[in-house]
Protein backbone atom coordinates (compact mmCIF):
# COMPACT_ATOMS: atom_id res chain seq x y z
CA UNK A 1 0.00 0.00 0.00
CA UNK A 2 1.00 3.62 -0.81
CA UNK A 3 2.12 5.69 2.03
CA UNK A 4 -1.12 7.90 2.30
CA UNK A 5 -0.60 12.11 0.90
CA UNK A 6 -2.76 14.77 2.96
CA UNK A 7 -5.17 14.33 -0.12
CA UNK A 8 -5.12 10.33 -0.24
CA UNK A 9 -6.53 8.37 2.48
CA UNK A 10 -4.51 6.21 4.82
CA UNK A 11 -6.86 3.14 3.72
CA UNK A 12 -6.95 4.75 0.14
CA UNK A 13 -6.64 1.54 -1.52
CA UNK A 14 -9.05 -0.23 0.44
CA UNK A 15 -11.71 2.04 0.07
CA UNK A 16 -11.02 2.16 -3.92
CA UNK A 17 -11.49 -1.48 -3.67
CA UNK A 18 -14.88 -1.43 -1.72
CA UNK A 19 -16.34 0.96 -4.21
CA UNK A 20 -15.74 -0.99 -7.12
CA UNK A 21 -16.86 -3.37 -5.44
CA UNK A 22 -13.69 -5.64 -5.73
CA UNK A 23 -12.91 -5.63 -2.01
CA UNK A 24 -13.61 -9.29 -0.83
CA UNK A 25 -13.13 -10.76 2.76
CA UNK A 26 -13.25 -14.50 4.30
CA UNK A 27 -15.68 -15.07 6.82
CA UNK A 28 -16.21 -18.66 8.53
CA UNK A 29 -19.40 -20.04 9.27
CA UNK A 30 -20.13 -18.53 12.39
CA UNK A 31 -19.20 -14.89 11.52
CA UNK A 32 -22.81 -12.98 10.39
CA UNK A 33 -22.30 -9.14 8.99
CA UNK A 34 -24.77 -7.14 10.71
CA UNK A 35 -26.24 -3.55 10.16
CA UNK A 36 -25.91 -3.13 13.88
CA UNK A 37 -22.21 -3.59 13.58
CA UNK A 38 -21.98 -0.91 10.64
CA UNK A 39 -23.89 1.50 11.73
CA UNK A 40 -22.00 1.71 15.44
CA UNK A 41 -18.58 1.69 13.74
CA UNK A 42 -20.65 5.17 11.84
CA UNK A 43 -21.84 6.80 14.98
CA UNK A 44 -18.46 5.94 16.81
CA UNK A 45 -15.75 7.20 14.57
CA UNK A 46 -18.47 10.49 14.05
CA UNK A 47 -17.69 10.80 18.05
CA UNK A 48 -13.79 9.88 18.39
CA UNK A 49 -13.34 12.60 15.45
CA UNK A 50 -15.47 15.06 16.93
CA UNK A 51 -13.28 14.05 20.47
CA UNK A 52 -9.99 14.37 18.46
CA UNK A 53 -11.06 17.58 17.31
CA UNK A 54 -11.87 19.22 20.67
CA UNK A 55 -8.42 18.04 22.14
CA UNK A 56 -6.96 19.41 19.09
CA UNK A 57 -8.58 22.56 19.94
CA UNK A 58 -6.98 22.88 23.38
CA UNK A 59 -3.64 21.79 22.06
CA UNK A 60 -4.36 24.99 19.89
CA UNK A 61 -4.73 26.88 23.12
CA UNK A 62 -1.65 25.51 25.07
CA UNK A 63 0.59 26.44 21.95
CA UNK A 64 -1.01 29.81 21.66
CA UNK A 65 -0.40 30.46 25.65
CA UNK A 66 1.87 32.92 25.40
CA UNK A 67 1.85 33.74 29.46
CA UNK A 68 3.31 30.79 31.39
CA UNK A 69 4.21 32.26 34.72
CA UNK A 70 7.49 30.57 34.51
CA UNK A 71 9.88 33.67 34.62
CA UNK A 72 9.73 33.66 31.18
CA UNK A 73 9.31 37.65 30.98
CA UNK A 74 12.40 38.06 32.65
CA UNK A 75 15.74 38.35 30.36
CA UNK A 76 17.73 37.45 33.18
CA UNK A 77 15.78 33.55 33.13
CA UNK A 78 16.74 32.82 29.50
CA UNK A 79 15.88 29.22 29.73
CA UNK A 80 12.74 29.94 31.36
CA UNK A 81 12.27 31.00 27.51
CA UNK A 82 13.11 28.20 26.59
CA UNK A 83 11.03 25.49 28.69
CA UNK A 84 7.78 27.42 27.86
CA UNK A 85 8.62 27.40 24.19
CA UNK A 86 8.99 23.47 24.72
CA UNK A 87 5.65 23.32 26.43
CA UNK A 88 4.10 25.04 23.79
CA UNK A 89 5.64 23.26 20.56
CA UNK A 90 4.77 19.91 22.11
CA UNK A 91 1.36 21.20 22.20
CA UNK A 92 2.09 22.31 18.44
CA UNK A 93 3.97 23.66 16.35
CA UNK A 94 4.47 27.42 17.47
CA UNK A 95 7.84 28.06 15.04
CA UNK A 96 7.44 26.45 11.38
CA UNK A 97 11.14 26.70 11.41
CA UNK A 98 12.07 25.83 14.87
CA UNK A 99 9.84 22.91 15.76
CA UNK A 100 8.56 19.55 14.19
CA UNK A 101 5.75 18.08 13.97
CA UNK A 102 5.87 15.45 16.53
CA UNK A 103 3.46 17.16 18.75
CA UNK A 104 -0.42 16.85 20.18
CA UNK A 105 -1.75 18.48 17.60
CA UNK A 106 -0.30 16.54 14.96
CA UNK A 107 -0.11 13.29 16.34
CA UNK A 108 -4.05 13.99 16.82
CA UNK A 109 -4.04 15.04 13.26
CA UNK A 110 -2.70 11.47 12.11
CA UNK A 111 -5.28 9.36 14.36
CA UNK A 112 -8.01 11.82 12.89
CA UNK A 113 -7.26 10.95 9.42
CA UNK A 114 -6.72 7.10 10.49
CA UNK A 115 -10.26 7.25 11.91
CA UNK A 116 -11.60 9.14 9.00
CA UNK A 117 -10.62 6.70 6.43
CA UNK A 118 -12.24 3.38 8.70
CA UNK A 119 -15.25 5.86 8.69
CA UNK A 120 -14.83 5.88 5.13
CA UNK A 121 -14.42 2.02 4.18
CA UNK A 122 -17.28 0.94 6.75
CA UNK A 123 -19.50 3.31 5.36
CA UNK A 124 -18.38 2.41 1.72
CA UNK A 125 -19.29 -1.48 2.72
CA UNK A 126 -22.33 -0.49 4.14
CA UNK A 127 -23.75 1.82 1.01
CA UNK A 128 -22.54 -1.65 -0.72
CA UNK A 129 -24.91 -4.08 1.55
CA UNK A 130 -27.81 -1.29 1.25
CA UNK A 131 -28.21 -1.68 -2.22
CA UNK A 132 -28.00 -5.43 -2.57
CA UNK A 133 -29.58 -6.52 0.58
CA UNK A 134 -33.12 -4.85 1.77
CA UNK A 135 -32.95 -6.52 5.08
CA UNK A 136 -29.78 -5.01 5.89
CA UNK A 137 -30.92 -1.67 4.37
CA UNK A 138 -33.71 -1.41 6.38
CA UNK A 139 -32.52 -2.27 10.06
CA UNK A 140 -29.13 -0.04 9.02
CA UNK A 141 -31.61 3.23 8.33
CA UNK A 142 -33.33 2.18 11.43
CA UNK A 143 -30.23 2.63 13.29
CA UNK A 144 -29.03 5.69 11.76
CA UNK A 145 -32.40 7.42 12.67
CA UNK A 146 -33.13 6.49 16.27
CA UNK A 147 -29.08 6.00 17.50
CA UNK A 148 -28.53 6.25 21.11
CA UNK A 149 -25.42 8.05 22.35
CA UNK A 150 -22.03 7.08 22.03
CA UNK A 151 -19.95 6.63 25.30
CA UNK A 152 -17.48 8.44 23.60
CA UNK A 153 -16.14 11.75 24.36
CA UNK A 154 -18.51 12.31 27.05
CA UNK A 155 -15.82 13.30 29.81
CA UNK A 156 -14.75 16.40 29.94
CA UNK A 157 -11.58 17.87 28.31
CA UNK A 158 -10.10 20.79 30.41
CA UNK A 159 -7.39 23.10 29.17
CA UNK A 160 -5.67 25.63 30.34
CA UNK A 161 -7.30 27.94 32.76
CA UNK A 162 -6.56 31.36 34.23
CA UNK A 163 -7.35 32.23 37.82
CA UNK A 164 -7.01 35.53 37.13
CA UNK A 165 -4.51 38.52 37.70
CA UNK A 166 -2.60 37.21 34.53
CA UNK A 167 -1.93 34.28 37.06
CA UNK A 168 -2.62 30.48 35.49
CA UNK A 169 -3.52 27.62 37.58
Amino acid sequence: MAEPTPSQPVLGDLISEAKAGRLTVNFNADMRVNAEEFAYIERDCRDFKESIQRLQRVAREIAAQKKWGLGEDQSILTSAKTVVHRFRAKAGIVDAGQDSNNNVYDILDQHYRIVDSLQELHRTIAQRYIETDEVFAARYNELMANMPPSGIGTAAIQGPMQAGEGKWR
